[in-house]
């Protein structure tokens, strides 16, 4: 059973992901917060297995509701719902390390699945980045022709991005329409093009969003 709270100072919006969990047996909701202190308060007294955040709330952002709670519970998970694809938010929340990590914009859970998909990504030990900013910020790297993800090839490209948006092999078959060992060999392929050991478990793909944080950050001050 995955224990979750969130929080979200608009009703509507936390009725929606109450009304979303709850489609899961194996979620359970132990919290509910309005604003950003009252989520710490919340995972300091209950011990969530993931907390959800909106990243404008009253009182705390929830990159600062974050940085509190994982103060004192460094193993909790960390879901960061935004508007904005602001990579500095990326970073403050990625400083101590990708693990249970995520930042997904929310234009993505439209599609409901989203958001279940994240929860058990998250609660699993695993890093999400929300595919349309990763996808953006690929293109850039690509441009600015950074070494390595400037030299993978397209299909290369395509299983990178969805690594570092957080997708297992198999979701991955799934999307590109390919089997499973073809992953496996694409990315180990884009792997040693970018330098990484490989993508085959959950602390290499931390890795590879590690990477992909980096060699943004890279460009992104070359180009100030």
């Amino acid at each position: 059973m995955t224990r979750i709270i969130f929080a979200d100072d608009s009703q509507y919006i936390r009725e929606a992901y109450r009304r979303i969990l709850e489609t899961q047996a194996h979620f359970q909701i132990v919290g509910v917060a309005e604003d950003g202190e009252e989520a710490v308060r919340l995972a300091k007294e209950l011990n969530p297995d993931v907390a959800i955040l909106d990243i404008r709330m009253p009182k705390l952002t929830g990159i600062e509701a974050a940085t509190q709670i994982t103060s004192t519970n460094p193993e909790m998970g960390i879901i960061i719902i935004s508007a904005y694809d602001d990579l500095n938010y990326v970073k403050e929340l990625l400083k101590d390390g990708p693990k249970g990590r995520a930042y997904i914009l929310k234009t993505s859970l439209d599609d409901i699945g989203e958001l279940i998909r994240v929860v058990e990504a998250v609660s699993d030990g695993g890093t999400v980045l929300d595919p349309e900013l990763v996808q953006k910020l690929v293109r850039l790297l690509v441009e600015n022709d950074t070494p390595g993800i400037a030299n993978l090839d397209a299909s290369e490209r395509e299983v990178y991005e969805l690594i570092v948006g957080g997708f297992a092999d198999s979701e991955i078959a799934r999307t590109l329409r390919v089997s499973q060992d073809d992953v496996k060999a694409i990315s180990a392929s884009a792997a040693a093009k970018i330098g990484l050991p490989g993508f085959d478990d959950v602390d290499k793909r931390g890795k590879a969003v590690e990477h992909f944080i980096n060699r943004f950050t890279e460009v992104l001050y070359e180009t100030e």
